[in-house]
């Protein structure tokens, strides 16, 4: 059942494109539009430009762009109508009832987020409405989970038998093949499945969008073989190290802060989430990865560590802090009482308590000291000499020169060294890495929410044409009528604008929408939709006769650009159609032929230029 383009616009005109692409990537107001650092390439300079009056984005960097359905589309990697389905959500807008051929439909990634979603709601009940179930309910109630906090995170039971979820997902005849590829249900040697999981208490994993893509399991009884937390295995939606664990429900938090609290399991977010501490969020179950602090810049730069107090925990924060550096983030270190961990010290200090340990949060310069003095070294010069070199190791990350400039003047002053030994040893450091940051990230695999930078799909667009669309698109209905009626299409050059102008007259005389926002939606091809979005944020180039007349290019007619372009158009023509009757003239001269039509005709095409200058001038 096709959704109706009637729906699809409501969809559209009730989703903010600012609103909605805020929640990927900061965005910044710069004149009449937003720019933000763009969430499909790795960049240091925002390239990336949202129209909140267009309701459309572009990156000018990797050539991106679309309206609010692409770029769920490009970011989720999925289809027009999931993207349609998302946003309806969201939205709070009802679609219609598929039937069972429309489903089947539905793209593989779609059914895949489907069944997880099954999958936790069935771990969910299992959790909160069966016998069995009361035994891990009692495990999270006894770590202070309140039930409001395991409705939040979702959090479920796998019932300690090998079929249960396969059972249930027979009998509601999901895909088999699916569900293994899924990660619900693994293969038997002899042909026969069994569950993934089972006896454990289960943590749904999801998306910053909220779809959940995944599960964290912890061990409940001491007869399972397995480690005390397994995840779901990789799949086509779920990879460990481009996800963060409770994203999701911190993303507003985190924006609302300024900040970010970085832990590592599971137990650590829900803990300090449901104690007040919100922006909470855990790189679970594997080291920091490059990706997950490039999702955490969609929302801010500012990162708290807070790793346990152990050596395994100090060893992952000196990580976490370089890799942290390494991709232009602020970073500083929440130092935990000894033996505890994120979930442990909230419960035992209380909110205020832990409050006040964030309000302490130290440097890397100080950590690193510390770290030194906790494995007992004593204050030698050989021992001040390697910790000074640690840190100025770390420093030597940043790629932020001034501030790396005010980190050796702390360190100089803390130790009582020459800022220029210091400078010295830096440079050596930053001669061995390979910086600045574009070699950093050309050696850093892109997550599936990048790309590649595609060609330019149009390289000879003359301006004049480019600008004669635009304006039809700013002018609306009046312009397109007027350019239909006054302009001869054969003088346009471009494939591309001569479909697109055709496509505008033919809406305009349909009465359908002629907005951006609203045609890029009929447009397949890829490189066409980026043509479109490039014209849409470029400027006016026909400034000069505009400079001359004292127009304001921002605030330009397009009654005024649209006449400029199509005299501009004839003028072109009519120099082309000269040009080449003086070659014709020249030629049937060498021959000896009569020359008399080809004189007549060029001062006919004389007489016409000059009418048409004559007319210019008038106009303006």
């Amino acid at each position: 059942m096709k959704i109706p383009s009637e729906k699809i616009d409501e969809i559209r005109n009730a989703t903010d494109i600012v609103e909605l692409i805020s929640s990927f990537t900061q965005l910044k107001k710069r004149g009449k539009n937003f720019v933000g650092l763009c969430p499909f390439h790795s960049e240091k300079t925002p390239s990336f430009t949202v129209s909140a009056e267009r309701q459309m984005y572009h990156c000018f960097g990797c050539g991106a762009g679309g309206n609010v359905f692409t770029f769920i589309m490009e970011f989720e990697k999925i289809s027009f109508g999931e993207a349609v389905k998302i946003l309806a959500e969201r939205a709070g807008i009802s679609l219609p009832i598929y039937s069972k051929a429309d489903e089947e439909r539905v793209s593989e990634n779609e059914q895949l987020y489907a069944l997880c979603r099954e999958a936790a709601i069935f771990y969910h009940k299992c959790l909160m409405e069966t016998k069995e179930g009361k035994f891990a309910y009692e495990y999270f109630r006894n770590r202070g989970f309140k039930d409001e906090t395991i409705k939040t995170f979702g959090l479920g039971y796998s019932p300690n038998s090998w079929d249960a979820l396969y059972t249930t997902g027979l009998e509601k005849k999901f895909d088999v093949l699916l569900m293994e590829k899924a990660g619900l249900i693994k293969k038997r040697d002899d042909g026969t499945y069994h569950d993934y999981f089972h006896g454990r208490a289960m943590f749904p994993i999801f998306t910053s969008t909220g779809r959940v893509v995944g599960f964290g399991a912890r061990k409940l009884f001491e007869d399972d073989p397995l480690g005390k937390y397994i995840n779901s295995p990789e799949t086509p939606i779920f990879n460990k190290s481009r996800l963060l664990y409770g994203l999701y429900q911190a993303k507003d938090a985190i924006r609302e802060k300024g900040n970010v609290l970085l832990v590592e399991g599971y137990a650590d977010v829900i803990s300090l989430y449901q104690s007040g501490f919100k922006n909470v969020v855990a790189s679970s179950g594997t080291a920091l990865t490059v990706d997950q602090i490039r999702l955490i810049t969609r929302y801010t730069k500012k990162i708290i560590l807070i790793y346990d107090s152990d050596s395994a925990g100090s060893k992952a924060t000196l990580r976490g802090m370089d890799l942290i550096l390494q991709n232009d983030c602020d970073v500083k270190i929440a130092v935990l009482a000894e033996g505890d961990d994120p979930d442990s010290s909230v419960r035992r200090i209380g909110s205020e308590g832990f409050n006040k340990l964030l309000e302490d949060s130290i440097s890397f310069v100080d950590f690193i000291a510390r770290s030194f003095e906790k494995e007992g070294k004593k204050k030698t010069p050989e021992s001040e000499t390697e910790m000074v070199r640690a840190i100025v190791n770390t420093i030597s990350n940043i790629k932020d020169e001034i501030k790396r400039n005010f980190y050796i003047r702390y360190v100089a002053e803390k130790y009582h060294l020459f800022e220029s030994t210091l400078h010295r040893e830096l440079e050596k450091l930053i001669q061995k890495k390979r910086y600045p940051l574009q070699n950093l990230d050309e050696s850093v695999p892109h997550t599936d929410s990048e790309r590649e930078i595609p060609r330019k799909p149009e390289q000879n667009l003359p301006s004049v044409e480019k600008d004669l669309l635009n304006a039809m698109f700013l002018g609306g209905e009046n312009v397109v009528k007027w350019v239909d009626e006054n302009l001869d299409k054969s003088l346009i050059t471009n494939a591309k604008v001569k479909e697109l102008i055709e496509m505008l007259i033919d809406r305009i005389k349909k009465g359908k929408n002629i907005e951006p926002a609203s045609i890029i939606d009929s447009i397949e091809n890829n490189n066409d939709k980026i043509f479109l979005t490039e014209l849409i944020f470029s400027n006016y180039t026909l400034s000069k006769r505009w400079d001359e007349r004292g127009i304001d290019i921002e605030k330009a007619d397009p009654f005024v650009v649209v006449s400029d372009a199509v005299q501009l158009l004839k003028k072109k023509a009519l120099e082309q159609k000269i040009e080449k009757n003086q070659q014709l003239l020249k030629d049937a001269s060498v021959r000896g032929e009569n020359i008399i039509k080809y004189l007549e005709l060029h001062q006919n095409l004389i007489n016409q230029l000059k009418e048409l200058e004559k007319q210019q001038k008038k106009e303006g």
